[in-house]
């Protein structure tokens, strides 16, 4: 499958997921909306584990998979309460920003290297936080 196809459908599972967090805030608390929609994905993670008939080989690699789970299950927490009291409008897009953060670090930590294009990208995305959040 061509790869925008797919890029493009996350975009539209992402963008529907976000409005359907808030419009479960009108009868569920955040807790529960948290609970309910991570066992979803769970389930469809098991699930696409199961129909590819792969095995867990543990390895130290799979510590840095737990951290990721970690961080984002936290992160999870952070934006479900983000949108039980701010506008979904203004959260999705800020939260939508992480992957500044992802760049900065990959910089930092990995020596990834930016080109001029990339560095403008980031600043402006930088000022896109600042005036999403005013």
């Amino acid at each position: 499958m061509n790869w925008l196809i797919l890029a493009i459908a996350c975009l539209i599972s992402w963008g529907l997921w976000g409005l359907l967090i808030k419009l479960a805030y009108k009868g569920a608390e955040w807790s529960e909306i948290y609970l309910i929609s991570s066992l979803t994905s769970f389930t469809i993670a098991l699930a696409v584990f199961l129909i590819s008939h792969a095995k867990i080989h543990f390895r130290p690699s799979l510590l840095l998979a737990l951290g990721a789970g970690l961080a984002g299950g936290i992160g999870y927490v952070f934006f479900i309460k983000a949108l039980e009291h701010g506008k979904a409008s203004i959260v999705i897009p800020l939260t939508a920003l992480y992957p500044v953060i992802t760049a900065i670090l990959a910089v930092i930590l990995l020596n990834e290297k930016l080109n001029m294009h990339q560095l403008i990208g980031i600043i402006l995305a930088i000022i896109a936080m600042i005036l999403l959040s005013l």
